[in-house]
């Protein structure tokens, strides 16, 4: 584990998936981040790549070969190298292993770097192509905070409020085929927030693009304590819970999302994938900022 510490956040990190295992408070030793209960989510902030979401049996075919990964990809399921820069920073480094090139045939240099600033720790997540030939991906976070903050509470308390009123649909997602459905449905009318509700999140994450705001928080009815989810170069947002509601509210930034229920391209075809020349990088960025 690898921790970061200033006057206002603790923040423990694990080299496995470059994830986020606790931030906690200095003032309320609060820990914002969902508590790893393995009967509902045993994650709590895995970093994604190279897809976001399910492939159709678990499947993508690049330059006419069919290849097997996982859901959300393998950057979870990989250690990455540490190199701690400072107490308030860190880089976490992938680069492509046997396993890794069984799944995926592309050279890269993934780098992961969290950097903690007064109430806020920031997530730099950048892709290097050092292949020599284009490479596709997608890439996403998926931090999940406690919800509520503090025992004796009721998530219920709790809504999602954007930056700015926001006219959005809702990307529905196929649970039964695990793809992405193309139907949408209203969410947003001129609108900025939304309570917590089972309901809402039965039919796995809500799904939005191309929202306006820059930041999403997530905050009580009852106290002035909240998290601010900051968001740079991320098209995609999902919000999710696991099946009851009641532990965990997970905000997702994505480039890119699981395969739409009748795709049958090229990996290289799907939404939101990035492509990148050799030697290029590609950058994005997600902030949570504490307010205690």
């Amino acid at each position: 584990m690898v921790i970061l510490k200033n006057s206002e956040l603790e923040v423990e990190l694990n080299a496995k998936g470059a994830e986020i295992i606790k931030i906690i408070g200095q003032h309320d030793q609060i820990n914002y981040m969902w508590r790893r209960d393995p009967s509902l989510w045993a994650s709590s902030a895995p970093i994604l790549f190279p897809i976001v979401g399910a492939l159709h049996n678990d499947e993508c075919r690049i330059d006419g070969q069919t290849y097997h990964m996982t859901q959300h990809g393998f950057s979870r399921h990989n250690e990455y190298m540490t190199h701690q820069l400072s107490d308030t920073c860190v880089e976490f480094e992938l680069t492509p292993n046997e396993d890794i090139l069984k799944q995926y045939p592309y050279l890269f240099n993934l780098k992961v770097i969290y950097t903690l600033k007064g109430n806020t720790l920031e997530c730099q997540c950048v892709v290097k192509n050092t292949d020599q030939k284009t490479i596709y991906f997608q890439i996403g976070g998926h931090p999940a905070f406690a919800c509520p903050f503090m025992e004796n509470e009721s998530s219920n308390d709790y809504y999602v409020e954007f930056e700015k009123e926001e006219t959005l649909d809702q990307k529905v997602i196929d649970v039964a085929h695990r793809a992405m459905s193309r139907t949408t449905k209203p969410f947003f009318d001129h609108e900025k927030r939304f309570f917590v509700r089972q309901a809402l999140l039965d039919n796995d994450a809500i799904v939005f693009k191309d929202f306006q705001s820059s930041y999403v928080a997530l905050k009580s009815i009852n106290h002035q304590k909240a998290i601010y989810f900051h968001m740079k170069n991320y098209p995609h947002l999902g919000i999710w819970a696991s099946k009851h509601v009641g532990g965990l509210l997970a905000i997702e930034p994505w480039n890119g999302h699981g395969d739409y229920i009748d795709f049958d391209g090229e990996f290289k075809d799907k939404e939101g994938i990035i492509s990148l020349e050799p030697q290029q990088e590609f950058s994005c960025q997600f902030a949570i900022e504490i307010r205690q």
